[in-house]
Protein backbone atom coordinates (compact mmCIF):
# COMPACT_ATOMS: atom_id res chain seq x y z
CA UNK A 1 0.00 0.00 0.00
CA UNK A 2 2.80 2.57 1.02
CA UNK A 3 4.79 1.86 -2.37
CA UNK A 4 1.64 2.51 -4.38
CA UNK A 5 0.76 5.63 -2.54
CA UNK A 6 4.62 6.65 -3.07
CA UNK A 7 4.31 6.05 -7.32
CA UNK A 8 1.47 8.02 -7.02
CA UNK A 9 2.87 10.79 -5.19
CA UNK A 10 5.79 10.75 -7.23
CA UNK A 11 3.06 11.93 -10.43
CA UNK A 12 1.83 15.16 -8.35
CA UNK A 13 1.53 18.39 -10.45
CA UNK A 14 3.19 21.08 -8.06
CA UNK A 15 3.21 23.52 -10.44
CA UNK A 16 0.66 26.29 -9.92
CA UNK A 17 -0.41 24.68 -6.38
CA UNK A 18 -0.29 28.18 -4.97
CA UNK A 19 -4.22 28.39 -7.11
CA UNK A 20 -6.64 26.77 -5.10
CA UNK A 21 -8.15 23.55 -6.88
CA UNK A 22 -11.31 23.86 -8.78
CA UNK A 23 -12.61 20.79 -6.51
CA UNK A 24 -10.73 18.29 -4.24
CA UNK A 25 -12.22 14.85 -4.04
CA UNK A 26 -10.73 13.66 0.35
CA UNK A 27 -10.19 10.49 1.77
CA UNK A 28 -11.34 8.63 -1.18
CA UNK A 29 -10.76 4.50 -2.09
CA UNK A 30 -9.36 5.51 -5.28
CA UNK A 31 -9.70 3.10 -8.34
CA UNK A 32 -7.71 3.94 -11.40
CA UNK A 33 -9.50 2.17 -13.88
CA UNK A 34 -6.76 -0.02 -14.55
CA UNK A 35 -7.69 -3.12 -12.69
CA UNK A 36 -5.24 -2.51 -9.44
CA UNK A 37 -6.13 -2.55 -5.89
CA UNK A 38 -7.37 0.61 -4.61
CA UNK A 39 -5.56 2.92 -2.56
CA UNK A 40 -7.04 5.76 -0.26
CA UNK A 41 -6.19 8.93 -1.72
CA UNK A 42 -7.33 12.47 -2.62
CA UNK A 43 -8.19 13.91 -6.00
CA UNK A 44 -7.39 17.58 -7.20
CA UNK A 45 -9.21 18.91 -10.44
CA UNK A 46 -8.66 22.14 -12.24
CA UNK A 47 -9.57 23.41 -15.48
CA UNK A 48 -11.75 20.36 -16.79
CA UNK A 49 -8.70 18.21 -16.04
CA UNK A 50 -7.55 15.78 -12.95
CA UNK A 51 -3.90 17.65 -11.55
CA UNK A 52 -3.15 15.73 -8.47
CA UNK A 53 -4.14 11.85 -7.08
CA UNK A 54 -2.40 11.45 -4.08
CA UNK A 55 -2.00 13.27 -0.42
CA UNK A 56 -2.82 16.74 -1.06
CA UNK A 57 -2.07 19.05 2.20
CA UNK A 58 -4.49 19.57 4.59
CA UNK A 59 -4.19 23.10 3.94
CA UNK A 60 -4.40 22.80 -0.12
CA UNK A 61 -7.13 25.31 -1.02
CA UNK A 62 -10.64 24.46 -4.02
CA UNK A 63 -13.52 25.64 -4.53
CA UNK A 64 -15.06 22.71 -3.93
CA UNK A 65 -14.29 20.10 -1.84
CA UNK A 66 -15.89 16.53 -1.49
CA UNK A 67 -15.70 14.05 1.75
CA UNK A 68 -15.31 10.82 -0.22
CA UNK A 69 -14.96 8.86 3.16
CA UNK A 70 -15.95 5.53 3.12
CA UNK A 71 -16.64 5.97 -0.79
CA UNK A 72 -14.89 4.97 -4.04
CA UNK A 73 -13.88 7.60 -6.28
CA UNK A 74 -13.35 6.09 -9.98
CA UNK A 75 -13.44 6.67 -13.83
CA UNK A 76 -16.58 8.19 -15.17
CA UNK A 77 -18.06 4.50 -16.93
CA UNK A 78 -17.77 4.78 -20.50
CA UNK A 79 -20.63 3.13 -22.29
CA UNK A 80 -19.04 1.68 -25.77
CA UNK A 81 -22.60 0.12 -26.86
CA UNK A 82 -25.52 2.38 -26.56
CA UNK A 83 -28.59 4.34 -28.87
CA UNK A 84 -28.63 6.87 -27.02
CA UNK A 85 -27.78 9.34 -29.85
CA UNK A 86 -31.37 8.15 -31.28
CA UNK A 87 -33.02 10.53 -28.71
CA UNK A 88 -29.89 12.42 -27.31
CA UNK A 89 -30.76 15.78 -29.12
CA UNK A 90 -33.95 15.78 -27.55
CA UNK A 91 -33.38 14.88 -24.07
CA UNK A 92 -29.80 15.65 -23.89
CA UNK A 93 -29.40 15.76 -19.64
CA UNK A 94 -29.77 11.86 -20.59
CA UNK A 95 -31.03 11.54 -16.93
CA UNK A 96 -31.00 7.97 -16.85
CA UNK A 97 -27.04 7.25 -18.05
CA UNK A 98 -25.74 10.12 -15.59
CA UNK A 99 -27.46 8.64 -12.42
CA UNK A 100 -25.43 5.39 -13.38
CA UNK A 101 -22.22 7.37 -13.21
CA UNK A 102 -21.54 7.01 -16.82
CA UNK A 103 -19.85 10.54 -18.14
CA UNK A 104 -19.18 9.08 -22.16
CA UNK A 105 -21.66 7.07 -24.37
CA UNK A 106 -20.69 5.50 -27.88
CA UNK A 107 -23.86 5.20 -30.29
CA UNK A 108 -24.16 4.31 -33.92
CA UNK A 109 -24.47 0.36 -32.79
CA UNK A 110 -26.30 -2.37 -34.05
CA UNK A 111 -26.10 -0.87 -37.86
CA UNK A 112 -27.68 2.37 -37.29
CA UNK A 113 -26.24 5.79 -37.03
CA UNK A 114 -27.01 9.03 -37.96
CA UNK A 115 -25.94 10.20 -41.38
CA UNK A 116 -23.95 12.32 -42.17
CA UNK A 117 -22.32 12.02 -38.99
CA UNK A 118 -20.29 15.33 -39.38
CA UNK A 119 -23.81 17.29 -38.85
CA UNK A 120 -24.90 15.44 -35.85
CA UNK A 121 -21.66 16.01 -33.97
CA UNK A 122 -22.24 19.76 -35.18
CA UNK A 123 -25.47 20.15 -33.22
CA UNK A 124 -24.97 18.22 -30.40
CA UNK A 125 -22.39 20.43 -29.82
CA UNK A 126 -24.38 23.34 -30.40
CA UNK A 127 -26.93 22.35 -28.22
CA UNK A 128 -24.76 21.26 -25.80
CA UNK A 129 -25.46 17.36 -24.13
CA UNK A 130 -24.42 16.29 -20.78
CA UNK A 131 -22.14 13.51 -21.23
CA UNK A 132 -19.84 12.87 -24.19
CA UNK A 133 -19.79 11.39 -27.84
CA UNK A 134 -18.79 9.10 -29.52
CA UNK A 135 -20.27 7.62 -32.62
CA UNK A 136 -19.58 4.77 -34.79
CA UNK A 137 -21.23 5.03 -38.46
CA UNK A 138 -23.85 2.23 -39.34
CA UNK A 139 -23.52 -0.42 -41.98
CA UNK A 140 -27.22 -0.77 -41.89
CA UNK A 141 -27.87 3.08 -42.71
CA UNK A 142 -25.11 3.50 -45.22
CA UNK A 143 -26.84 0.40 -47.21
CA UNK A 144 -29.75 1.81 -46.73
CA UNK A 145 -29.16 4.89 -48.54
CA UNK A 146 -27.74 3.66 -51.25
CA UNK A 147 -29.78 0.32 -52.08
CA UNK A 148 -32.72 1.04 -50.05
CA UNK A 149 -34.35 -3.06 -48.74
CA UNK A 150 -33.15 -4.81 -51.31
CA UNK A 151 -32.61 -8.35 -50.80
CA UNK A 152 -29.10 -8.61 -53.03
CA UNK A 153 -25.46 -8.27 -53.32
CA UNK A 154 -24.51 -4.37 -54.41
CA UNK A 155 -23.48 -3.67 -57.82
CA UNK A 156 -19.80 -3.19 -58.04
CA UNK A 157 -20.95 1.09 -58.39
CA UNK A 158 -22.85 0.30 -55.32
CA UNK A 159 -20.13 -1.09 -53.59
CA UNK A 160 -17.55 1.95 -53.93
CA UNK A 161 -21.04 4.33 -52.90
CA UNK A 162 -21.02 2.65 -49.51
CA UNK A 163 -17.43 2.41 -48.74
CA UNK A 164 -16.96 6.48 -50.27
CA UNK A 165 -20.24 6.98 -47.17
CA UNK A 166 -18.08 5.29 -44.58
CA UNK A 167 -15.28 7.23 -45.57
CA UNK A 168 -16.91 10.75 -45.34
CA UNK A 169 -17.93 9.17 -41.72
CA UNK A 170 -14.60 8.49 -40.65
CA UNK A 171 -13.33 11.92 -41.66
CA UNK A 172 -16.10 13.58 -39.71
CA UNK A 173 -15.01 11.78 -36.57
CA UNK A 174 -16.20 8.37 -36.38
CA UNK A 175 -14.39 5.65 -34.43
CA UNK A 176 -15.47 2.96 -36.25
CA UNK A 177 -18.28 0.86 -38.30
CA UNK A 178 -21.18 -0.99 -36.65
CA UNK A 179 -23.01 -3.59 -38.46
CA UNK A 180 -26.83 -5.15 -37.58
CA UNK A 181 -26.06 -8.35 -39.68
CA UNK A 182 -30.23 -9.33 -38.14
CA UNK A 183 -31.52 -6.52 -38.89
CA UNK A 184 -32.63 -5.02 -42.27
CA UNK A 185 -31.36 -4.38 -44.18
CA UNK A 186 -27.79 -5.73 -43.35
CA UNK A 187 -29.10 -9.45 -43.04
CA UNK A 188 -29.33 -9.16 -46.86
CA UNK A 189 -25.27 -8.72 -47.20
CA UNK A 190 -22.40 -10.90 -47.66
CA UNK A 191 -19.79 -11.29 -45.61
CA UNK A 192 -17.14 -9.71 -48.43
CA UNK A 193 -19.50 -6.54 -48.41
CA UNK A 194 -19.15 -5.87 -44.96
CA UNK A 195 -15.03 -6.89 -45.00
CA UNK A 196 -14.68 -4.11 -48.10
CA UNK A 197 -16.37 -1.58 -45.85
CA UNK A 198 -14.73 -2.66 -42.80
CA UNK A 199 -11.20 -2.21 -44.39
CA UNK A 200 -12.35 1.20 -44.74
CA UNK A 201 -12.49 2.11 -41.47
CA UNK A 202 -9.16 0.10 -40.37
CA UNK A 203 -7.11 2.67 -42.85
CA UNK A 204 -8.56 5.60 -40.27
CA UNK A 205 -7.96 2.97 -37.36
CA UNK A 206 -11.12 2.49 -36.37
CA UNK A 207 -12.65 -0.67 -34.84
CA UNK A 208 -15.28 -3.19 -36.11
CA UNK A 209 -18.31 -3.30 -33.68
CA UNK A 210 -21.00 -5.97 -34.61
CA UNK A 211 -24.17 -6.96 -33.60
CA UNK A 212 -23.71 -10.36 -34.93
CA UNK A 213 -25.98 -12.18 -37.78
CA UNK A 214 -27.11 -14.71 -35.77
CA UNK A 215 -27.17 -15.02 -31.30
CA UNK A 216 -29.01 -18.46 -31.14
CA UNK A 217 -28.69 -20.99 -33.48
CA UNK A 218 -26.18 -19.73 -36.04
CA UNK A 219 -24.35 -18.29 -32.78
CA UNK A 220 -21.04 -19.72 -33.41
CA UNK A 221 -21.72 -19.36 -37.48
CA UNK A 222 -21.82 -15.79 -36.36
CA UNK A 223 -19.17 -15.62 -34.08
CA UNK A 224 -16.63 -17.16 -37.17
CA UNK A 225 -17.95 -14.82 -39.57
CA UNK A 226 -17.30 -11.86 -37.33
CA UNK A 227 -13.60 -13.24 -36.54
CA UNK A 228 -13.09 -13.35 -40.22
CA UNK A 229 -14.54 -9.60 -40.88
CA UNK A 230 -11.71 -9.04 -38.70
CA UNK A 231 -8.94 -10.94 -39.83
CA UNK A 232 -9.18 -10.11 -43.52
CA UNK A 233 -9.99 -6.07 -42.81
CA UNK A 234 -7.17 -5.97 -40.54
CA UNK A 235 -9.44 -4.32 -37.85
CA UNK A 236 -9.70 -4.66 -34.32
CA UNK A 237 -13.22 -6.78 -33.63
CA UNK A 238 -16.23 -5.29 -30.72
CA UNK A 239 -19.00 -7.94 -30.53
CA UNK A 240 -21.90 -6.59 -29.27
CA UNK A 241 -24.03 -7.56 -25.85
CA UNK A 242 -22.69 -10.86 -26.61
CA UNK A 243 -25.49 -13.88 -25.36
CA UNK A 244 -27.00 -17.05 -26.47
CA UNK A 245 -30.11 -16.69 -27.61
CA UNK A 246 -33.06 -19.42 -26.84
CA UNK A 247 -33.05 -22.44 -24.45
CA UNK A 248 -31.74 -24.79 -27.10
CA UNK A 249 -28.45 -22.43 -26.83
CA UNK A 250 -28.47 -22.12 -22.81
CA UNK A 251 -25.30 -23.18 -21.85
CA UNK A 252 -23.21 -22.24 -25.14
CA UNK A 253 -21.06 -19.69 -23.30
CA UNK A 254 -18.54 -22.13 -22.45
CA UNK A 255 -17.77 -22.62 -26.50
CA UNK A 256 -18.20 -18.83 -27.37
CA UNK A 257 -15.67 -18.02 -24.77
CA UNK A 258 -13.66 -20.69 -26.38
CA UNK A 259 -13.60 -19.02 -29.46
CA UNK A 260 -12.71 -15.99 -28.41
CA UNK A 261 -10.22 -16.99 -26.24
CA UNK A 262 -8.16 -18.70 -29.68
CA UNK A 263 -8.70 -15.84 -31.83
CA UNK A 264 -6.86 -13.55 -29.22
CA UNK A 265 -3.93 -16.32 -29.00
CA UNK A 266 -3.91 -16.40 -32.91
CA UNK A 267 -3.11 -12.13 -32.19
CA UNK A 268 -7.02 -11.30 -32.95
CA UNK A 269 -7.72 -8.45 -31.37
CA UNK A 270 -11.31 -9.10 -30.60
CA UNK A 271 -13.37 -7.87 -27.56
CA UNK A 272 -16.74 -8.09 -26.50
CA UNK A 273 -19.58 -6.23 -24.12
CA UNK A 274 -22.21 -7.18 -22.11
CA UNK A 275 -25.23 -6.08 -19.70
CA UNK A 276 -26.14 -7.78 -16.79
CA UNK A 277 -29.67 -8.63 -17.76
CA UNK A 278 -31.48 -12.24 -19.15
CA UNK A 279 -33.77 -10.65 -21.15
CA UNK A 280 -33.07 -8.85 -24.59
CA UNK A 281 -34.94 -5.84 -26.16
CA UNK A 282 -35.26 -4.75 -29.56
CA UNK A 283 -37.99 -4.54 -31.69
CA UNK A 284 -40.95 -7.07 -32.76
CA UNK A 285 -40.03 -7.30 -36.28
CA UNK A 286 -36.81 -9.64 -34.88
CA UNK A 287 -39.55 -12.65 -35.15
CA UNK A 288 -40.33 -12.79 -38.21
CA UNK A 289 -37.78 -14.11 -41.31
CA UNK A 290 -35.81 -11.40 -42.83
CA UNK A 291 -36.94 -12.39 -46.42
CA UNK A 292 -40.67 -11.39 -45.32
CA UNK A 293 -39.57 -7.84 -45.36
CA UNK A 294 -37.44 -7.18 -48.43
CA UNK A 295 -38.24 -4.31 -50.87
CA UNK A 296 -39.45 -2.01 -47.91
CA UNK A 297 -42.88 -1.08 -45.82
CA UNK A 298 -45.34 -0.91 -48.97
CA UNK A 299 -43.75 -4.05 -50.90
CA UNK A 300 -43.60 -6.24 -48.15
CA UNK A 301 -47.20 -5.48 -46.52
CA UNK A 302 -48.70 -6.28 -49.84
CA UNK A 303 -46.64 -9.58 -50.09
CA UNK A 304 -47.66 -10.43 -46.83
CA UNK A 305 -51.89 -10.58 -48.45
CA UNK A 306 -50.74 -13.99 -50.13
CA UNK A 307 -51.85 -16.60 -48.01
CA UNK A 308 -49.23 -18.80 -48.46
CA UNK A 309 -46.32 -16.36 -48.01
CA UNK A 310 -48.58 -15.59 -45.15
CA UNK A 311 -48.32 -19.21 -44.05
CA UNK A 312 -44.50 -19.51 -44.64
CA UNK A 313 -43.97 -16.37 -42.58
CA UNK A 314 -45.67 -17.65 -39.71
CA UNK A 315 -44.01 -20.43 -39.39
CA UNK A 316 -41.13 -19.07 -39.05
CA UNK A 317 -42.55 -16.86 -36.38
CA UNK A 318 -43.75 -19.46 -34.20
CA UNK A 319 -40.19 -21.27 -34.99
CA UNK A 320 -38.12 -17.97 -33.49
CA UNK A 321 -40.72 -17.90 -30.46
CA UNK A 322 -40.34 -21.47 -29.68
CA UNK A 323 -36.56 -21.91 -30.02
CA UNK A 324 -34.99 -18.96 -30.85
CA UNK A 325 -35.80 -15.02 -29.41
CA UNK A 326 -39.49 -15.99 -28.29
CA UNK A 327 -37.68 -17.52 -25.14
CA UNK A 328 -39.84 -20.74 -25.77
CA UNK A 329 -42.65 -18.90 -24.90
CA UNK A 330 -45.16 -16.01 -25.82
CA UNK A 331 -45.43 -14.63 -22.29
CA UNK A 332 -41.81 -13.92 -22.54
CA UNK A 333 -42.24 -11.21 -25.23
CA UNK A 334 -43.63 -8.05 -23.63
CA UNK A 335 -44.14 -4.98 -25.76
CA UNK A 336 -42.44 -1.82 -23.98
CA UNK A 337 -43.43 0.61 -26.63
CA UNK A 338 -46.15 0.14 -28.95
CA UNK A 339 -46.10 2.81 -31.99
CA UNK A 340 -50.24 2.99 -32.79
CA UNK A 341 -51.45 1.85 -29.12
CA UNK A 342 -50.30 2.79 -25.76
CA UNK A 343 -52.28 0.44 -23.98
CA UNK A 344 -50.51 -2.66 -25.40
CA UNK A 345 -47.58 -0.94 -23.45
CA UNK A 346 -46.52 -3.39 -20.82
CA UNK A 347 -48.38 -6.97 -22.02
CA UNK A 348 -46.89 -9.74 -23.52
CA UNK A 349 -48.29 -11.79 -26.71
CA UNK A 350 -49.73 -14.44 -24.89
CA UNK A 351 -52.21 -11.48 -23.64
CA UNK A 352 -52.50 -9.56 -26.31
CA UNK A 353 -53.12 -12.73 -28.38
CA UNK A 354 -55.98 -13.42 -25.86
CA UNK A 355 -57.42 -10.03 -26.26
CA UNK A 356 -57.73 -10.68 -30.24
CA UNK A 357 -58.56 -14.29 -30.71
CA UNK A 358 -60.04 -15.50 -26.98
CA UNK A 359 -57.81 -18.62 -27.26
CA UNK A 360 -53.98 -19.08 -27.92
CA UNK A 361 -52.55 -20.79 -30.15
CA UNK A 362 -48.88 -20.68 -31.36
CA UNK A 363 -50.85 -19.68 -35.00
CA UNK A 364 -52.69 -17.23 -33.56
CA UNK A 365 -49.94 -15.90 -31.84
CA UNK A 366 -47.83 -15.58 -35.22
CA UNK A 367 -51.16 -13.96 -36.77
CA UNK A 368 -51.13 -11.50 -33.73
CA UNK A 369 -47.31 -10.66 -34.38
CA UNK A 370 -48.23 -9.97 -37.67
CA UNK A 371 -50.98 -7.59 -37.17
CA UNK A 372 -49.71 -6.00 -34.95
CA UNK A 373 -46.20 -5.62 -37.32
CA UNK A 374 -49.15 -3.99 -39.89
CA UNK A 375 -50.21 -1.57 -37.67
CA UNK A 376 -46.54 0.00 -36.48
CA UNK A 377 -43.48 -0.49 -34.92
CA UNK A 378 -43.33 -2.04 -31.57
CA UNK A 379 -40.41 -2.49 -29.08
CA UNK A 380 -39.97 -5.47 -26.93
CA UNK A 381 -38.68 -6.99 -24.20
CA UNK A 382 -37.49 -10.77 -24.70
CA UNK A 383 -37.27 -12.83 -22.00
CA UNK A 384 -34.63 -15.69 -23.76
CA UNK A 385 -31.41 -15.92 -21.67
CA UNK A 386 -30.18 -18.14 -19.30
CA UNK A 387 -28.46 -16.11 -15.69
CA UNK A 388 -25.49 -19.14 -16.07
CA UNK A 389 -24.53 -17.91 -18.96
CA UNK A 390 -24.95 -14.17 -18.42
CA UNK A 391 -22.09 -14.57 -15.10
CA UNK A 392 -20.08 -16.51 -17.12
CA UNK A 393 -19.55 -14.09 -19.81
CA UNK A 394 -19.39 -11.39 -17.28
CA UNK A 395 -16.39 -12.90 -15.67
CA UNK A 396 -13.86 -13.17 -18.64
CA UNK A 397 -11.13 -10.51 -19.31
CA UNK A 398 -12.07 -9.62 -22.76
CA UNK A 399 -15.52 -8.41 -21.88
CA UNK A 400 -16.45 -5.22 -21.02
CA UNK A 401 -20.14 -3.65 -19.35
CA UNK A 402 -22.60 -2.02 -22.02
CA UNK A 403 -26.34 -0.75 -21.94
CA UNK A 404 -27.62 -1.68 -24.95
CA UNK A 405 -29.80 1.23 -23.57
CA UNK A 406 -31.07 4.60 -25.09
CA UNK A 407 -32.38 8.16 -23.98
CA UNK A 408 -35.58 7.60 -22.79
CA UNK A 409 -37.76 9.90 -22.95
CA UNK A 410 -40.95 10.55 -20.43
CA UNK A 411 -43.26 8.91 -22.42
CA UNK A 412 -42.14 5.26 -22.59
CA UNK A 413 -43.79 3.69 -19.63
CA UNK A 414 -42.11 0.26 -19.69
CA UNK A 415 -38.33 0.39 -21.07
CA UNK A 416 -35.81 -2.31 -20.51
CA UNK A 417 -34.23 -1.53 -16.95
CA UNK A 418 -30.83 -1.83 -18.43
CA UNK A 419 -31.50 1.61 -19.42
CA UNK A 420 -31.14 2.28 -16.02
CA UNK A 421 -29.32 0.28 -14.11
CA UNK A 422 -27.00 -1.28 -16.11
CA UNK A 423 -23.69 -0.24 -14.15
CA UNK A 424 -25.44 -0.19 -10.37
CA UNK A 425 -26.20 -3.23 -10.54
CA UNK A 426 -23.36 -4.85 -11.87
CA UNK A 427 -21.82 -2.90 -9.00
CA UNK A 428 -24.32 -3.80 -6.48
CA UNK A 429 -25.71 -7.32 -7.59
CA UNK A 430 -22.36 -9.09 -9.36
CA UNK A 431 -19.45 -7.74 -7.18
CA UNK A 432 -21.10 -7.13 -3.95
CA UNK A 433 -23.82 -9.42 -3.81
CA UNK A 434 -22.64 -12.23 -5.74
CA UNK A 435 -18.64 -12.01 -6.23
CA UNK A 436 -18.79 -12.83 -9.39
CA UNK A 437 -16.46 -10.22 -10.05
CA UNK A 438 -13.68 -7.73 -8.10
CA UNK A 439 -14.59 -4.44 -7.57
CA UNK A 440 -11.34 -3.55 -9.33
CA UNK A 441 -12.30 -5.38 -12.28
CA UNK A 442 -15.95 -4.53 -12.71
CA UNK A 443 -15.03 -0.80 -12.54
CA UNK A 444 -11.87 -1.93 -15.30
CA UNK A 445 -14.81 -3.33 -17.41
CA UNK A 446 -16.44 -0.46 -17.51
CA UNK A 447 -13.63 1.86 -17.93
CA UNK A 448 -10.12 1.32 -18.72
CA UNK A 449 -10.58 -1.19 -20.57
CA UNK A 450 -12.93 0.79 -22.85
CA UNK A 451 -11.24 3.64 -22.81
CA UNK A 452 -8.17 1.46 -24.51
CA UNK A 453 -10.20 -0.23 -26.97
CA UNK A 454 -11.53 3.19 -28.12
CA UNK A 455 -8.63 5.04 -27.95
CA UNK A 456 -9.35 7.04 -25.49
CA UNK A 457 -5.39 7.89 -24.78
CA UNK A 458 -6.75 10.91 -21.71
CA UNK A 459 -10.21 9.32 -20.37
CA UNK A 460 -10.86 5.74 -18.44
CA UNK A 461 -8.21 5.82 -16.40
CA UNK A 462 -7.57 8.88 -12.97
CA UNK A 463 -4.52 9.77 -13.29
CA UNK A 464 -3.11 13.38 -13.63
CA UNK A 465 -3.21 14.77 -17.43
CA UNK A 466 -6.39 13.34 -17.78
CA UNK A 467 -9.86 14.53 -18.08
CA UNK A 468 -11.77 14.79 -15.39
CA UNK A 469 -14.48 12.55 -15.87
CA UNK A 470 -14.99 10.97 -12.45
CA UNK A 471 -17.49 9.09 -10.18
CA UNK A 472 -18.28 8.86 -6.35
CA UNK A 473 -20.27 5.78 -5.12
CA UNK A 474 -20.97 4.10 -1.62
CA UNK A 475 -19.55 0.59 -2.24
CA UNK A 476 -22.14 -0.59 0.36
CA UNK A 477 -25.33 0.72 -1.43
CA UNK A 478 -24.73 1.03 -4.70
CA UNK A 479 -27.60 -0.68 -6.59
CA UNK A 480 -29.99 -0.40 -9.37
CA UNK A 481 -33.94 0.17 -8.40
CA UNK A 482 -35.05 -0.51 -11.78
CA UNK A 483 -37.61 -3.86 -12.19
CA UNK A 484 -39.27 -5.14 -14.96
CA UNK A 485 -42.07 -3.64 -13.47
CA UNK A 486 -41.39 -0.58 -12.74
CA UNK A 487 -38.26 0.20 -15.17
CA UNK A 488 -38.21 4.36 -14.63
CA UNK A 489 -36.17 4.19 -11.59
CA UNK A 490 -32.79 6.12 -10.86
CA UNK A 491 -30.08 3.77 -8.99
CA UNK A 492 -29.02 4.33 -5.19
CA UNK A 493 -25.55 5.06 -4.40
CA UNK A 494 -23.99 7.48 -7.15
CA UNK A 495 -23.19 10.04 -5.15
CA UNK A 496 -21.43 12.48 -7.55
CA UNK A 497 -20.77 12.39 -11.27
CA UNK A 498 -18.83 14.85 -12.75
CA UNK A 499 -18.45 15.39 -16.79
CA UNK A 500 -14.42 16.89 -17.87
CA UNK A 501 -14.87 18.57 -14.36
CA UNK A 502 -18.60 20.22 -13.68
CA UNK A 503 -20.71 17.98 -11.55
CA UNK A 504 -23.43 16.50 -14.15
CA UNK A 505 -24.64 14.69 -10.38
CA UNK A 506 -24.00 15.81 -6.89
CA UNK A 507 -25.24 14.90 -3.88
CA UNK A 508 -27.16 12.12 -5.58
CA UNK A 509 -29.02 15.15 -7.49
CA UNK A 510 -29.16 15.94 -11.36
CA UNK A 511 -27.78 19.65 -11.49
CA UNK A 512 -28.84 20.09 -15.34
CA UNK A 513 -25.61 21.27 -16.46
CA UNK A 514 -24.41 19.75 -20.02
CA UNK A 515 -20.34 20.00 -20.42
CA UNK A 516 -20.39 16.86 -22.16
CA UNK A 517 -17.83 16.83 -25.36
CA UNK A 518 -17.97 15.35 -28.75
CA UNK A 519 -15.31 12.66 -29.14
CA UNK A 520 -14.19 12.57 -32.90
CA UNK A 521 -11.93 10.01 -33.75
CA UNK A 522 -8.32 11.02 -32.51
CA UNK A 523 -9.75 13.09 -29.78
CA UNK A 524 -10.19 12.28 -26.00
Amino acid sequence: MKKLLHTLLVGFLFLGCSRPYDLIIRNGLVLDGTGKEGIQADVAVRGGKIVAVGTLPEDAKAKHVIDASGKVVAPGFIDIHTHAERKLLRFPNIENYITQGVTTVVGGNCGGSPLPIGAYFAKAESLRIAVNLALLVGHNTVRRRVMGSENRAPTPEELEQMKDLVRQAMEDGAIGLSTGLKYIPGAYSRTEEVIELAKVAAEYGGIYATHMREEGRGLFMAIREALTIGREAGIPVQISHFKAVGKPMWGSSLKMLALIDSARHAGLKVTFDQYPYPATSTTLGVLVPAWAFAGGRKVYLERWKDPETRKKIKEGIVDNILLDRGGGDPASVVIVESEYDSTLDGMNLREITKRFFGKVTMENVAETVLRLLEKGRHSCIFHCLSEEDVQRIMQHPAGMVASDGHTVSPDESFPHPRNYGTFPRVLGRYVRELSILTLPEAIRKMTGAVAQKLGFEHRGVLKVGNWADIVVFDPEKVIDTATWEKPKQFAEGIEHVLVNGEFVVRDGRITGKRPGKVLRRGTS
